[in-house]
């Protein structure tokens, strides 16, 4: 069966599950996460969404200062959209152009480093991820990316792979005058006073660029494929960008059937795309052989995740979802004996190493009081 990143555009329940019923402070919800995860009780799979990157500055979709909750009108490109259309295909690489520098400049956080102590301690099996900022492999060598990366792009004709920071180089040859461009809109802005001129150009999660409406994409330039070009398959323009001559052409070989030749797309899986056949076997053979799935930090929005946990939940498996927010679902698939907390994943986490590395019992933790539970008790 396919698995599509789709998503989930249906009003969640307001009120998260608590399970066990006793975790509703900070030092409860540790000893129940610990608890669920303790390697006595079985392996357990771990599944990460957007809000474990929040801390290394890239953005999640439905947290509170989620993409989506921001801008209730937000609508990001469709896979079918931008293989059919030159004009999205443009839209899109001049936002992903001004916004890959913060992409590529961020850390890994604390909760990516706790993972990583949690697979090497032998409390998590396997890592299987919904982001494509690629932070996790910093800390863990094996990371099935089911929504593909960012640090990658692949031709739609021949199917051959470049490594995104060379394709930025090039973006920025072709587009001298778009760095230039920013800077004059953030001085725009910011002379009309406005406190944040930057929040204009907010980063979203799949790593392009919020630009205001009045921003046109009409003169911006982005590659042919270099090796579609370099045999003849598909045509560049005298300066090296892609052609409209590319258009409604087909040729037997290509990779994907789409109707322009020598179009680059980034590493990432679009929402309407379908997850590659060899990477959804990946997950699912991960999240099969682990007696337990972790989620974590992932409102299960897309149904590519919230399929994968549906089917491990009807094969009798205990769930945990570590989630600040409701998540999809939540409410027919958790049982108790599962696992459901509404706290930060670094500080549940962290806490969670610090009983695998005491090596204590799960019901004897009492954490030092957090600075975001001290700031919701004032």
């Amino acid at each position: 069966m396919k698995m599509l990143r789709v998503p989930y555009n249906l009003k969640m329940a307001a009120a998260p599950m608590v399970l066990p019923p006793t975790a509703t402070t900070l030092g409860a919800a540790i000893s129940a996460t610990a608890e669920f995860l303790d390697p006595a009780t079985g392996t357990t799979a771990l599944l990460t969404g957007a809000g474990i990157s929040v801390e290394s500055g890239i953005p999640d979709y439905r947290g509170p200062s989620g993409t989506y909750t921001l801008n209730r009108n937000h609508r990001p490109i469709f896979y079918t959209e931008f293989v059919d259309h030159h004009t999205i295909r443009k839209r899109y690489w001049a936002r992903s152009f001004l916004g890959w520098p913060a992409v590529r400049l961020a850390k890994p956080n604390r909760a990516h480093k706790y993972v990583g102590d949690l697979i090497n301690g032998g409390w998590l099996r396997s890592v299987v991820t919904q982001n494509v900022d690629s932070l996790h492999s910093a800390y863990v060598k094996d990371v099935t990316e089911i929504h593909g990366t960012l640090s990658a792009a692949v031709c739609l004709t021949c199917g051959t792979h470049y490594d995104r920071s060379e394709l930025q180089a090039e973006l920025a040859r072709l587009n001298p005058d778009w760095a230039d461009m920013l800077q004059q809109e953030l001085d725009r802005v910011s002379q009309q006073r406005i406190a944040n001129p930057i929040k204009d150009f907010r980063l979203n999660p799949d790593g392009d660029l919020e630009l205001p409406a009045r921003i046109s994409y009409d003169e911006f330039k982005y590659p042919t494929c270099p090796a579609c070009a370099s045999n003849g398959t598909a045509k560049s323009t005298s300066n090296g960008a892609w052609s409209e001559e590319n258009i409604d052409v087909i040729v037997p070989h290509s990779q994907r059937k789409v109707k322009d030749v020598g179009v680059l797309k980034p590493g990432v899986v679009f929402f309407g795309e379908s997850v590659e056949d060899h990477v959804r076997r990946a997950a699912e053979q991960k999240t099969n052989v682990a007696d337990k799935i972790l989620v974590v930090a992932s409102s299960l929005a897309t149904y590519s995740a919230f399929r994968l946990i549906k089917e491990n939940k009807t094969n009798g498996k205990r769930i945990g979802i570590i989630n600040v927010g409701p998540v999809r679902g939540e409410h027919e698939l958790l049982v108790p004996g599962d696992l459901r907390v509404s706290f930060i994943a670094g500080d549940i986490l962290g806490g969670v190493v610090d009983i695998m590395n005491e090596q204590r019992s799960p019901l004897a933790y009492t954490p030092a009081e957090s600075s975001s539970e001290r700031a919701r008790r004032d």
